[in-house]
């Protein structure tokens, strides 16, 4: 199952143990934010699988990551027996060492076989959806989303029949400062668009909180709310996933999930990212 070398297979498989999710470590780390909390909305039942969306992605996705690589925000305790990996793109596994400090985190590919692999074998999985492309929008207060063109976990969904669940992290946008509006045509953005495209990720105009100077690399210690909505049951289609018919689906759970996501969004707001923007869908 698992040799040296740049394939990512072993992640497909995600059979490795995972100790370093219950690390006392990451307890600490938590603690560097004033208040960062899990909020269930709704039980979910451990008989199923589930994607897990997670937004705004952020820089780093704090919440997310706290949330569902961790047990330090009692995930696993408010949701027995569900079994959730957090997916990465492919390029974080082919450097050694690395590789194997994600998998021992139970951290796993994020390509679509890897995802259809493990929802077939009933496991969860977690994908902060904006990816690179939304950490380029992020901006204190401002929850701009890169969703209207995200169609490839609808598509896993709708294959397998596994539960679509929306994931808000508030206050995730307020842990950098950043350099977001830049025109398209800017000689930065263009190469942050091209690190994008020919790696999976890039590098956003991103600045927070120091160890000794006012300005540094550290996140801002700012309050984090992650959300857990209910869940979107997913019929499972089983006729040709490459024709119309299958678009049609697909389109019509990525509008429920989007009309979820907003409804979701809207009932929390003012509780916990009260003077922030709408959240809107941009791209």
């Amino acid at each position: 199952m698992y040799a040296w070398g740049p394939g990512v297979e072993a992640s497909y498989d995600a059979t490795w143990p995972t100790p370093f999710r219950a690390w006392s470590m990451w307890r600490h780390a938590a603690e560097y934010f004033p208040h960062l909390q899990l909020h269930k909305t709704c039980d979910l039942s451990p008989n199923k699988a589930y994607i897990f969306g997670y937004h705004p992605h952020g820089i780093l996705a704090f919440g997310g990551w706290f949330t569902f690589g961790t047990n330090v925000l009692g995930f696993e305790n408010k949701y027995p027996g569900i079994d959730v990996r957090v997916l990465t793109i492919n390029i974080n596994f082919r450097a050694p060492f690395l590789r194997e400090y994600l998998l021992l985190h139970g951290v796993c590919s994020v390509s679509k076989t890897a995802i259809l692999r493990m929802l077939g074998k009933g496991k969860s999985v977690f994908i902060a959806l904006g990816g690179g492309s939304e950490s380029l929008l992020a901006s204190p207060g401002k929850y701009d989303l890169i969703l209207k063109r995200r169609r490839g976990f609808i598509r896993c969904a709708v294959q397998t029949g596994a539960s679509l669940v929306p994931v808000l992290g508030f206050g995730e946008p307020d842990t950098y400062s950043t350099i977001s509006r830049l025109p398209h045509s800017s000689p930065i953005r263009q190469f942050q668009r091209y690190l994008e495209r020919s790696l999976g990720f890039t590098l956003p105009l991103a600045f927070g909180a120091g160890v000794i100077l006012p300005v540094g690399l550290c996140p801002y210690p700012v309050p984090i709310d992650v959300v857990i909505g209910p869940e979107i049951p997913v019929e499972r289609y089983q006729g040709d996933p490459c024709g119309a018919e299958f678009d049609a689906v697909v389109d019509k759970y990525h509008r429920i999930y989007c009309q979820g996501l907003q409804e979701l969004f809207n009932q929390h707001k003012e509780k916990f990212a009260k003077g922030a923007s709408d959240l809107r869908l941009v791209e």
